[in-house]
Order: C-alpha cells, then sequence, then structure tokens
C-alpha cells in the first residue's frame, strides 16, 4: 500500500513540473510578441554587415532567388576578329638594290613566285637576280683571300695547314710532341681498364691497350666486372664494386689516373684504336681546348 502510494505521489510531481514548463513557455511567447524581452536577441542565422556567418538564410535565399530568376538579357558573343591580311613585299628592281636586306627579300621573293609557278618569265626573273647574287658573292671571296694572304695574323692556314705539304709536316711535328708527352705521362700515371669476360668489344680493345702499355711503359690496371679475365689481361682485379662507385655503366672502359694525386679521367667507353687512345691522353692533359682545331 506504501508503495501504491510513493509512485501516485512521483507521478504527480513529474505532472506539475511539466505543466510548469508549459506555463512558461507560453508566457515567454506572449512576451514575444509584444515588447523587447530580456531574452530576446538577433537569430543567429539571419545575415548581419558587421561580421562573418557561415550560416545566412537570408543571403541563401538571395542567392537561390538570383538563380531562379531569369537573366535581364544574355551577354553578347564577341565577334570573331578577322583573320590578318599578309600582303606581298614590293617589288625591288635589281637596279634599286642597295642593301643585302633588300637583296635577300627580294630573291625570296622572286623564288616564292617561281616555284608556285615555274614559268619561263618567273625563272627568268628569279635567275637574273640569283645571278647578280652570284656575282656579289664571288667579289667577296676573292677580296677576301687576298686580304687574308697580305696579313698573315688573319690567316688561319698558318695555325692549321690546309695544303697536303703543309699536313705532312704539322702531322709530323703533332706526333713527335704525342709521343714526348705519352711517355712523360706514363711516369707518375696508369691506365684502367674495365671490361667484362663475354664482351665481344672488349676483346677487341684489350690489345690495343696491352700494346700501348708496352710502347710507352704505363701501367695498365685491368678491372674485371664479371671477375673473369681476358686473354691479353688473365689475372684482372674484382672491380664490381669499383664499377658501380665509378659510374661505369658500359664496357669496355678507359680511365688515366694519376699515382701521386689519386685524379682519374675518363678517356671514353667503347672500342678505341690504339691512336685513339694516344690521341685522347694528349688532348686531355697535354693540350687548351682548342688548341688541335
Amino acid at each position: 500500500m506504501t508503495s501504491s502510494l510513493l509512485i501516485v505521489a512521483r507521478r504527480s510531481n513529474r505532472v506539475k513540473v511539466l505543466l510548469a514548463l508549459l506555463v512558461s513557455t507560453t508566457a515567454l511567447q506572449v512576451r514575444g510578441q509584444g515588447a523587447q524581452g530580456a531574452l530576446d536577441y538577433p537569430s543567429v542565422w539571419a545575415c548581419e554587415t558587421a561580421r562573418f556567418n557561415w550560416y545566412c538564410d537570408q543571403q541563401e535565399a538571395k542567392e537561390a532567388a538570383s538563380l531562379l530568376a531569369p537573366p535581364a538579357s544574355l551577354p553578347l558573343s564577341p565577334s570573331p576578329t578577322p583573320p590578318a591580311v599578309v600582303l606581298p613585299p614590293q617589288r625591288i628592281e635589281i637596279k634599286d638594290i642597295k642593301t643585302t636586306e633588300q637583296m635577300r627579300l627580294e630573291l625570296k621573293r622572286r623564288e616564292d613566285l617561281a616555284i608556285m609557278d615555274p614559268s619561263k618569265e618567273k625563272m627568268t626573273d628569279y635567275l637574273q637576280l640569283w645571278q647578280v647574287v652570284q656575282d656579289k658573292g664571288s667579289t667577296f671571296a676573292d677580296s677576301w683571300r687576298r686580304v687574308v694572304w697580305q696579313t698573315p695574323e688573319l690567316d688561319y692556314a698558318l695555325r692549321r695547314p690546309s695544303n697536303n705539304l703543309a699536313i705532312r709536316t704539322f702531322n709530323h711535328d703533332a706526333d713527335a710532341r704525342q709521343e714526348a708527352q705519352l711517355r712523360v705521362l706514363a711516369r707518375d700515371h696508369g691506365l684502367i681498364f674495365f671490361f667484362k669476360s663475354d664482351c665481344p668489344y672488349c676483346h677487341t680493345m684489350a690489345p690495343a691497350v696491352r700494346m700501348m702499355a708496352e710502347r710507352f711503359g704505363i701501367e695498365v690496371l685491368p678491372v674485371s666486372i664479371d671477375g673473369v679475365g681476358l686473354p691479353d689481361f688473365p689475372h684482372p682485379q674484382d672491380g664490381r664494386d669499383k664499377a658501380q662507385a665509378w659510374g661505369v655503366q658500359r664496357v669496355p672502359a678507359l680511365f688515366m689516373g694519376s699515382k701521386v694525386t689519386g685524379d682519374r679521367v675518363a678517356l671514353g667507353f667503347g672500342v678505341m684504336a690504339l691512336s685513339e687512345i694516344m690521341e685522347r691522353m694528349f688532348v686531355l692533359t697535354g693540350t687548351q681546348a682548342g688548341d688541335s682545331f
């Protein structure tokens, strides 16, 4: 009996609380319809010009209305730009040509016309000016050689001979200087020859490297990147790690290194004959860039 009374009392208390909330809500609504109350404030969903608001009902409504409203007028598409009219160059008579630029333009104009219409008249017109160009070139070439012959400092043939007799003497002197330079290099330099035992090009180049060593007394360090030797170099060093460190990606490869400083220079990659090895050693160590030309 007592528990039943407690349940009834609790239910009556809940009803009272609900009625009180209903009355207070109604009073707030009534006051909101009249003067501004203490709890009245602007809606957080309304737009304000003084602060930025992520949620703006009025702005969204305006944007939606603008999307639905028909455009006042459609924009006019821009009118296409007419293509530029390329006017043909004006004809210049041969007697009126005073500059090389005028001659170049007129020759090109006549050539274009002759290509498009190779009639006798247009071909003749083109060839008449072409003959003038040839005459101008011949005069220039003859004047050029007359000045060169009489001005030694302008004669390049004195630095690099062009006739057979002088070329023979020049090459003999160059070979002598080359051999002397290579014998000096052999004292404190050596060759590093990278190869693979199954590389046919390495087999072809190996005798040239061996002849280089025998002729000038230069030391050759054979390095095999697969650990197997060649007939001319049967006992090479295993160079698999060294090839990777030196950036050797193809064989045969030939380097020259200093025994004093440890510096090295790549002479080249691929098959090289004895004369080519000698020339590269001489050029890369004994001359300045441009001396050989």
